[in-house]
């Protein structure tokens, strides 16, 4: 494709059209497919790629979708190439494009819904403005509920968690004075909203050029780092199908009473997400470093194998987890832990030309600024951390250990006994419940704000198991330590489906990563058989009438020569891609009252958008205009109209 200036020079200066050229009118079509591929096409052709099915045909009507963008552009002749370079470019284009339409002729895809299914989808999808559909927690369950009974649920949930949320009404100047206003409308709101996303972004790009220009970053790595369109974090609450009956629910009254939430702050596009980001890279190291800590949450059978018979006789296995961790979390005193954690292990961290200083700075401006909307509402949270935040789970894990570096790692009752806990869930190896209730007590104690709380899981009787993460663990009276495979109760039996458009090989490594986990977190072969069990019943529950003829099927293929991959899938789009959503009440919305743009504007794109490709037909002479540009469409279509 020409440059712009060489184009420009090269247009009739009448007609204002390009020049015609031979390439153009004889093979039009066939030279914008070849010099779509052109400049990567050598390269490409060399790697062993395979697009199966439906996915291939998108991609070759992505690309003549895209190359038909260039038909007004004048496009370079592979007549300008060399002879030798020329004759082999073009034949390996002919073969590529040979190869795509034979395989987009010769796929047939095996719709795999029941007609009862498609219906159904079909209509979820045509009442969407009606109902809220969103995932359950922990299930994996869809929960579809009425829009006006999700919005009050959500709201109760704010009103109900005092000192925890705070709403933040629209303000404006008057007489001197900040005064809220009395009746304010959404545009009020709107107004509001945007004010605040401007102010923090502009707060974090101020810090960040500071700490660039104090450590002499490069302006490469000072611009990756600089937030701009963004949005405010949004709330969204997910249902604790396992708390409750549905089955008990008659009433919208029983939905207010009996229904549970958990809250979700969503940062994505945050004006912080980037700082967040940086700082999640520079202290994730720190977790290594962390002796309490669990890295998977298989970590704990290491430990406990590798205890005798003597360590464990006398000893039962307890869980504890840890109520709203991150609601009950001071802000500042957890930012302070983390800088004096890293501070001791300095050496350990790469600090990409930054100083503990710097990331204190930005630590703060992303922690302490808990702004976040719910139905075009501006609220604060007060205390704690947002679960949807990047460095909160590192913040939380460290502040929890400096407790207990300060209790348990002091205390000679429990130095030698084995400890571990993964986020918010614990174990421990205790002689009895009073001192397991000790143990997680002198943790709790620790906390000043005493928000600390352990809801701790001994076992009744000696045969009793204990689950923790995903094994359960049971030690005898003798020192014999059990444990074997475990699925909470509370969770659906969801997995990929034999019916899916997945290749059979994904299904083959899913059905053994079941197994090969199953076997792993067994400790004797009858409980290895039992832990198959449950995976029998998961794996038939999804369509696999006879799963373990799976488990040991070797994946064998063609050898593939080194650095290539080969991309065997894409999948589309699922069920929570077309159903659900993390905003949706909070979307961009123009605040200019009968807005002539958005009258114009298609597929509910609003003004609002920042750099858009626009396409615009005048009304006199009927010629399409295609334009960019770096502002909002407001002020660009408002020079057009």
């Amino acid at each position: 494709v020409y440059p712009p200036r060489e184009l420009e020079r090269r247009r009739n200066p009448t007609t204002g059209k390009n020049h015609p050229t031979s390439s153009m009118q004889q093979h039009r079509h066939q030279d914008l497919m070849t010099h779509f591929w052109t400049p990567f096409v050598l390269k490409w052709l060399r790697v062993h790629i395979n697009y199966v099915g439906h996915n291939v045909r998108k991609m070759y009507s992505r690309a003549l979708r895209r190359a038909s963008t260039y038909a007004s552009v004048e496009l370079l002749s592979t007549d300008l190439l060399p002879h030798r370079l020329r004759t082999t470019t073009e034949d390996e284009l002919k073969n590529l494009s040979r190869f795509i339409l034979q395989l987009i002729q010769s796929s047939k895809i095996k719709y795999n819904l029941s007609h009862d299914q498609a219906v159904g989808l079909k209509s979820l999808l045509h009442n969407k403005d009606k109902y809220h559909y969103s995932v359950s927690d922990k299930g994996g369950e869809f929960v579809v509920m009425d829009k006006e009974q999700q919005k009050l649920l959500t709201e109760q949930h704010i009103s109900s968690t005092a000192g925890v949320y705070q709403y933040v009404p629209p303000s404006r100047a008057y007489k001197g004075e900040i005064r809220d206003i009395s009746t304010p409308t959404e545009v009020s709101f709107s107004r509001q909203i945007k004010m605040k996303t401007e102010l923090l972004e502009a707060d974090c790009n101020n810090l960040w050029k500071k700490i660039s220009e104090r450590r002499n970053l490069s302006l490469d790595f000072g611009q990756l780092f600089v937030s701009h369109h963004s949005n405010l974090p949004t709330l969204y609450v997910l249902v604790k199908t396992h708390k409750f009956n549905v089955n008990e629910i008659r009433t919208n009254d029983d939905i207010q009473a009996k229904c549970k939430v958990r809250p979700i702050v969503s940062c994505c596009s945050s004006p912080s997400e980037k700082l967040a980001w940086l700082c999640t890279e520079i202290l994730s190291p720190l977790l290594n470093l962390v002796p309490s800590h669990l890295n998977n949450i298989y970590g704990h059978l290491s430990t406990l194998n590798s205890l005798t018979s003597q360590e464990l006789a006398g000893r039962k296995f307890c869980s504890a987890d840890i109520s709203s961790l991150y609601t009950n979390i001071n802000v500042q005193r957890s930012i302070d832990d983390v800088i004096e954690f890293a501070a001791e292990n300095l050496e350990t961290l790469d600090l990409l030309g930054l100083q503990l200083v710097d990331v204190h700075e930005m630590l703060d401006i992303v922690l302490r600024n808990a702004f976040f909307t719910y139905h075009g509402k501006l609220y604060l949270q007060l205390t704690g951390l947002f679960m949807g935040c990047k460095p909160s789970p590192i913040v939380a894990i460290i502040r929890v250990y400096m407790f207990e570096k300060r209790s348990i790692y002091t205390d000679v009752r429990f130095l030698n006994k084995p400890y571990g806990r993964y986020i918010d869930d614990g174990y421990g190896l205790v002689s009895s419940l009073e001192e397991a209730q000790v143990m997680f007590d002198l943790i709790a104690a620790e906390d000043p704000d005493r928000l600390l709380q352990w809801e701790v899981d001994f076992p009744k009787s000696n045969n009793d198991f204990v689950p923790f993460l995903g094994t359960e663990v049971r030690v005898s009276n003798g020192g014999s330590l059990e444990y074997k495979f475990y699925r909470k109760p509370q969770k659906k039996n969801i997995t990929l489906h034999f019916k899916s458009h997945h290749p059979l090989k994904t299904k083959i490594e899913v059905i053994k990563n079941f197994y090969r986990t199953a076997e792993m977190s067994s400790s004797s072969p009858d409980y290895v058989e039992e832990s198959f069990q449950v995976v029998d019943h998961l794996l038939r529950c999804n369509g696999y009438s006879n799963p373990r003829q799976f488990k040991s099927i070797r994946m064998t293929g063609l050898a593939q020569p080194r650095n290539t991959i080969t991309v065997v899938f894409i999948p589309g789009k699922k069920l929570r891609d077309l159903l659900c959503s993390s905003r949706p009440y909070d979307r961009a919305r123009c605040t200019i009252r009968n807005c002539k743009i958005c009258a114009h504007l298609e597929n509910n794109v609003m003004c609002t958008v920042k750099y858009p490709v626009y396409l615009i037909t005048c009304n006199l002479c009927q010629e399409t205009y295609c334009g960019e540009s770096s502002r909002s469409l407001h002020d660009r279509l408002s020079e057009h109209l």
